[in-house]
């Protein structure tokens, strides 16, 4: 009896989790699809045959910045050009990619001798959340951006405006001298157990012009564009071919990700990169955070942005907690234990980080 019990548990659960993964390749197949289709809208060939984008690119030293966004973000992309304010050159430096009217008239508005650029794509003009169709097809337009403008010869920075700058990252002299073909951002901070470390984290990172580095893009836009995978997991797979490409790793003390907020604070970085709330509300956790530098028009407040940097500096950024917040730990903690284990770390490590393996469990 006990043991036709035990039989009909372990079948029953077996069963639960073969039609949750069957209905997860399902959902991953449809949402490739879906994104392929809003690709589109955007195709390198379509890029490439933009006079406009040509001439702004142009008028660009490299390396400069590219940042991307729609009006959804337009918020939080002011509250970064007032981060950055007080720094010379960095916002001369940056490309603006805009998608729709309001990003676009909402950056010049502020800061009227910006580099703006707006493509039309109806399909990005709506709020995502991670995982989703319009989350993917917005990094493989990110992908797609990164081919044309390797295809104009040209080295860049791609940024992003949830980052927070104690100082300017373009004059930084890491990497002149480097052979690398891209510089990638590290997931974690310099506290970080070993596993996580050496990781893409996909926010700030800078991509060297060479025809080996375009190829290396061109190999992550076919795997982006046939499976539901982010682009920081091709990386993986891409940086391991070592004989092929040449991937580097931005030092922590340059670029480290909000869980250097809940270490011991030391150390602080050049960047901070405030990623981690998966259920949106990403500008009131800046507030909490001290990290929120417009008045309620949306103007700059200098002092704010100095009250930062001293906080950083001494330690005292809020540590907060929330569902979300305890749903990024608990999917590190589970990642740092599956990267740790012997014999199988190494291969997870690179091969296991395809989000639709536990995206339908959380």
């Amino acid at each position: 009896m006990v043991n036709s019990k035990a039989t009909y548990t372990i079948s029953l659960l077996a069963n639960v989790i073969l039609l949750l993964l069957l209905n997860n390749i399902l959902r991953s197949v449809i949402i490739v699809n879906e994104m392929n289709i809003c690709g589109k809208e955007f195709e390198v060939s379509s890029l490439l045959n933009s006079s406009e984008l040509r001439d702004l690119v142009n008028e660009m030293k490299d390396p400069f910045g590219v940042m991307m966004l729609n009006a959804h973000a337009l918020d939080i992309t002011l509250n970064w050009l007032c981060n950055t304010a007080h720094m010379d050159d960095v916002h001369r430096r940056t490309l603006f990619f805009t998608l729709d009217e309001i990003a676009q008239h909402g950056l010049l508005r502020a800061y009227p001798k910006l580099h703006v650029f707006r493509w039309n794509a109806p399909c990005l003009k709506e709020t995502f959340k991670p995982g989703d169709t319009t989350y993917m097809s917005f990094f493989l337009l990110r992908t797609n951006l990164i081919r044309a403008l390797l295809r104009m010869k040209r080295s860049f920075w791609m940024i992003q405006a949830d980052t927070i700058w104690r100082g300017d990252l373009y004059t930084a002299d890491h990497w002149s001298f480097t052979h690398a073909n891209v510089l990638l951002d590290q997931q974690g901070h310099q506290g970080s157990s070993k596993s996580r470390k050496r990781q893409m984290n996909g926010a700030n990172f800078l991509v060297i012009y060479s025809p080996r580095t375009l190829n290396l893009i061109e190999e992550l836009f076919w795997y982006q564009s046939r499976f539901y995978v982010t682009d920081p997991d091709v990386m993986k797979i891409m940086c391991n071919k070592k004989d092929t490409y040449r991937c580097q790793f931005i030092n922590h003390s340059i670029i480290s990700g909000w869980e250097w907020v809940y270490g011991n604070q030391e150390d602080t970085p050049l960047l901070v990169q405030m990623d981690g709330e998966t259920r949106g509300g990403k500008v009131e956790t800046l507030r909490k955070y001290n990290m929120w530098f417009l008045n309620d028009d949306w103007s700059c407040n200098r002092s704010a942005v100095s009250t930062t940097n001293r906080l950083m500096l001494s330690a005292k950024i809020p540590r907060l907690f929330s569902s979300s917040k305890l749903k990024q730990k608990i999917l590190l903690a589970t990642g740092e234990f599956l990267g740790d284990l012997p014999i199988f770390g190494p291969f997870y490590r690179i091969y296991g980080g395809l989000t639709s393996l536990y995206l339908q469990f959380f």
